[in-house]
Formats: structure tokens, C-alpha cells, sequence
């Protein structure tokens, strides 16, 4: 099988046991498929996806980031890290993450076991 497939299991026994409080996935898509968490844990869980913001004859549109995605993300972890901000929460964290000067855009769970998306919007990727 692929990549997903042969991580699933490990994954789902080892994941649960260690993830105390928030847990940010910065996964890309790709990894995805290799852990999915579930019920409290899936609550308590913020996915982190890049998009970039361009505006094409006055119209916004955007594009979810691919080669700076890393890029991006070191970044917003390296201002969490910087200023010592504490999420409990992917709510909290969305709001830490705007008072550092992100474009975050968050999407609570339409149901239950489901995790957070925040959507970080850029306009320039570096």
C-alpha cells in the first residue's frame, strides 16, 4: 500500500498517547492520510493550511500555497515560539496568531470529530 496506509496504525496508537493540549498539524495534504484524529483529541486539533491572495482584475483569488507551504509555516511557528504565546486551544491559537500580524482565517468543526482549519492567507510567498 502507500505511504498512508503503512503509517495509519502506528500513528493512531502513538499520536493519542502523546498529543497533551493544543495539537497543530502542519501536515501537508500528502501526510494527511497518514493519522486522522478522532473524537476529544480531533476537538483539540488545528490544521493549518497556506493559501495565497491575489487579485486578478479586482476579483480576489486564491491558491493554496505549495512550494513556500514550509516556508510559512516555520514562520508562524517561529512567531509562536518568539512570543511566548500559550494557545489551549484552536481558537486560541487563531487569535494569538492574528495579534502577530497573520491572516488567519478559522473554521470551527461542522461536526464532531472533526478537527479545526485555520486558513493562513498571504499575499506574497518567500
Amino acid at each position: 500500500g502507500g505511504l498512508g496506509a503503512y503509517w495509519r496504525k502506528p500513528m493512531a496508537e502513538v499520536v493519542p498517547q502523546v498529543a497533551d493540549g493544543l495539537v497543530l498539524d502542519l501536515r501537508s495534504a500528502a501526510y494527511g492520510s497518514m493519522w486522522k484524529p478522532a473524537g476529544e483529541l480531533a476537538a483539540r486539533t488545528a490544521t493549518v493550511r497556506v493559501l495565497q491572495s491575489k487579485m486578478v482584475d479586482g476579483v480576489e483569488k486564491r491558491s493554496v500555497v505549495s512550494h513556500f507551504n514550509k516556508a510559512t509555516k516555520g514562520r508562524i511557528v517561529r512567531s509562536l515560539l518568539e512570543s511566548g504565546a500559550r494557545p489551549g486551544s484552536p481558537a486560541e491559537l487563531a487569535e494569538a496568531l492574528g495579534a502577530l500580524g497573520h491572516r488567519v482565517e478559522p473554521t470551527a468543526p461542522a461536526r464532531a470529530g472533526r478537527t479545526w482549519q485555520l486558513d493562513v492567507v498571504v499575499t506574497d510567498v518567500h
